[in-house]
């Protein structure tokens, strides 16, 4: 007998604080790069004052971005489920419009994705909160990546150039956790086996 399908809805309340949050610091990048860019033209334009503005406009375009894809999630979220586990695969709006079928799945984890920093040390290694997400291993995994803009065609141009076959479910923005999304995919991948 088939498993019923699983489906994970938008939490709307996190998407929207995201949202605004990221947008107010785009904001922010803003006003820091237009504050840079009045020192920089009253001390002559020199790298010293030119590396402030461009950390502001950087900033600036990093947030804008996304707070855009926090925006389109929420717009697919509200017209539907955001990831869907049934007979035929997964499925995560996120991604892009394809469902990723289950003879392209060869296995899925529960990943730490935390230890992705940038800067830290031996000593706030242990005081760091954990990032849970479901990590699958997909034949062409690229073809199953969206490619709505630069990044995301950048992303996949790279997974299909390199041949990096992992795709990662976020659980974060959803009305799930990590493990539910997990048992659904070894419900599912057990039925088919079969």
């Amino acid at each position: 007998m088939p498993a019923a399908p699983f489906v994970a809805h938008l939490d709307v309340t996190k998407t929207l604080i995201a949202i605004v949050l990221t947008a107010l610091m785009a904001i922010g990048g803003l006003i820091f790069a237009w504050n840079a860019r009045t020192n920089a033209q009253s001390a002559g334009w020199n790298s010293d004052t030119l590396v402030p503005l461009g950390i502001g406009v950087a900033l600036f375009f990093v947030m804008a971005t996304v707070s855009f894809k926090s925006y389109t999630t929420y717009q697919k979220g509200r017209s539907g489920p955001i990831v869907r586990i049934d007979q035929n695969g997964i499925f995560d709006a996120r991604l892009g419009p394809k469902t990723i079928p289950w003879e392209a799945i060869g296995g899925a984890e529960i990943v730490d994705v935390s230890n992705a920093k940038l800067i830290g040390t031996a000593d706030n290694e242990n005081s760091r909160p954990k990032v849970m997400e479901v990590q699958l291993t997909v034949t062409n995994a690229a073809e199953y990546m969206g490619n709505n803009g630069v990044l995301e065609t950048a992303a996949k141009g790279l997974s299909a150039a390199t041949g990096y076959d992992r795709i990662n479910l976020r659980a974060d923005g959803l009305d799930t956790r990590p493990e539910a999304i997990l048992s659904a995919i070894q419900s599912h991948m057990s039925n088919v086996q079969q």
